[in-house]
Parts: structure tokens; C-alpha cells; sequence
């Protein structure tokens, strides 16, 4: 049973659809309340959400590892804040948690659409999972498996994921993915009361769920520079399928670079805050999940 649930919202400071969103709940607290259980709204990273950027020293959602939770030697303001966060939502690990399902709210500069990014994964998690893609169809989910520690917000429940929209520029509201990622939510929050009330759904036995495989980065000159784009036949095609010989980047002098590999699928197109991390998408497979009950 789920006896306290999280919104989180400004993980990333100039997403600002979950700061927006967790304000609003903020204010009127009443939409997000249920019967069942108790349902926390939280503003994650403010000195960032103040300055507007999307993070101050380092990716606050890449901080939540066991192993950077526990060194006291980190001392830059993301690691002392995830370290009071986890205290605050978690403790991650432990057996009795102040919080027992996340959802942290994101936005994407990629076409991703309404999205969720899962790696915490439980059989809660996936029932709450159907259940969204039951009441949204057009929803897609990813599975993300690209580090050994999960390192993410949601990590430190024991049930939860990332919801993802886009294309949204960084530090601009768009109204209507505003509106899906609020419907989105609710849902949720339906979901976990008709679950904690003994309600019998009817979810599916499975889900399609696009699976990663790895990161892809742009081609690069000896010093490590750009030296192609994403080109403009696979820009925006994210949840499409690339198969071998079609376009994948363009060099500066418009030359195109085709795609050498298996048909996979491309997520996460040319988004921006991924430049410094060194890749241009990810490609997946898509893979069917067995929900268990």
C-alpha cells in the first residue's frame, strides 16, 4: 500500500513545466489530495530554479547513487543537496521510507512527446505504468539501463519514475505539455487511490516498452569538437525507427554520415542539455514487459 506519495518538479532548473506545476500544487494542495494517502509536493533544486539553469555545479539528477549518497567527502552544493533530499524523501535502501513512490517531472528540448522514463522498477511501478498508458494511450515508455547504479531522484523510493515532455525549449513554459504532464499526474494519483482502496483494474498483461541499448555521440575532430549535426531527415523522429543506410548526421560541409548498425530506435534527439555529456541520442529496441500481479 502507498501511504505517502512525491511530486517533485525543478530536478533540473529551466524545466519548467514540473516548477510550475509543483508551485500550482503548492497553492491549491487540494488537487493533488486522496483519500488513501498523503501526497507531498516538492521544488528540488531552487538555487538552480532561481537562476534559472539546470544545475549549479552538477546534474542533481545523476546524484542519488548509493555510493555519492554515503561519501562525505562530495561537498559541492548538488552532492550536499541530494544528500538532505535523500533524508528528506528517502532514506534510499532503507526499510522504512519517508516517501514510498516518486514522480519527478521533467521537460525535453527532443520531440519526445509525453513520455516516462522508468529504471526504478517494481511491480508497482509497472502497474502504475499500465495503467497511465491505459488512460493515455499515445504515452510512450523508455527504460533506462545506461549506468550499473541508478542514480536518479525516483531511485530513492522504492517505487516511482520520470515523466518526460517535449520538444520544449529549456526555460519556457509550452501550455499544452503543461496541461498533459497535470492530466498525467492525476492519473497517477487515481491509480495509487484505487489500488490502496482494493479496486480490481483491468491492466494489460503486457507493455511495449522501448528498451536502451546505448548512447550515440556526435562525430568528432582529434580535440574532441563537433564536426556533424544531427541531420534534418532524423531530427525530431524520436520513437522512430533508423535502419541501416539512412541519414544520421551531417558534417559542416554538408556531407551526409549514414547509420552503420541494426535497426534500432532513436530517442532522445539532439537534445540540448545532453551536448556536454557527450551524445547526440539514444538508441533502443522495443521490447514487450510482462506486468505481474
Amino acid at each position: 500500500m502507498i501511504k505517502k506519495l512525491a511530486i517533485t518538479g525543478g530536478t533540473h532548473g529551466n524545466e519548467l513545466t514540473g516548477v510550475y506545476l509543483v508551485k500550482k500544487w503548492q497553492k491549491s494542495p487540494k488537487l493533488v489530495e486522496r483519500s488513501s494517502f498523503i501526497t507531498v509536493t516538492q521544488l528540488m533544486n531552487q538555487q538552480a530554479i532561481k537562476e534559472v539553469r539546470r544545475y549549479i555545479d552538477h546534474d542533481l539528477n545523476r546524484s542519488f547513487g548509493l555510493s555519492a549518497l554515503a561519501d562525505k567527502t562530495l561537498d559541492s552544493y548538488e552532492a550536499k543537496l541530494a544528500k538532505e533530499l535523500n533524508g528528506l524523501l528517502g532514506k534510499k535502501g532503507g526499510c522504512n521510507p519517508n516517501v514510498d513512490f516518486i514522480v519527478d517531472l521533467h521537460t525535453t528540448t527532443s520531440n519526445m512527446g509525453l513520455s516516462i522514463v522508468v529504471s526504478n522498477e517494481s511491480v508497482t511501478t509497472w502497474r502504475a505504468i499500465a495503467y497511465l498508458c491505459q488512460m493515455q494511450p499515445k504515452l510512450k515508455v523508455y527504460r533506462w539501463r545506461g549506468d550499473i547504479e541508478n542514480s536518479f531522484v525516483d531511485s530513492i523510493a522504492p517505487h516511482g519514475f520520470a515523466i518526460e515532455v517535449g520538444a520544449v525549449p529549456q526555460g519556457v513554459l509550452r501550455a499544452d505539455l503543461f496541461l498533459e504532464t497535470e492530466a498525467l499526474v492525476y492519473h497517477l494519483l487515481d491509480f495509487v487511490e484505487k489500488e490502496n482502496q482494493g479496486e480490481i483494474l483491468a491492466l494489460t498483461d503486457e507493455l511495449e516498452v522501448y528498451e536502451h541499448e546505448k548512447l550515440l555521440d556526435y562525430p568528432r575532430d582529434e580535440q574532441g569538437d563537433i564536426v556533424a549535426m544531427v541531420h534534418q531527415e532524423r531530427q525530431g523522429r524520436d520513437f522512430t525507427l533508423i535502419e541501416q543506410g539512412e541519414p544520421l548526421f551531417l558534417t559542416l560541409e554538408n556531407q551526409t554520415i549514414t547509420y552503420e548498425g541494426d535497426p534500432r530506435y532513436t530517442l532522445f534527439v539532439n537534445e540540448s542539455a545532453y551536448y556536454e555529456k557527450g551524445f547526440a541520442m539514444t538508441l533502443a529496441q522495443k521490447v514487450k514487459v510482462v506486468i505481474k500481479y
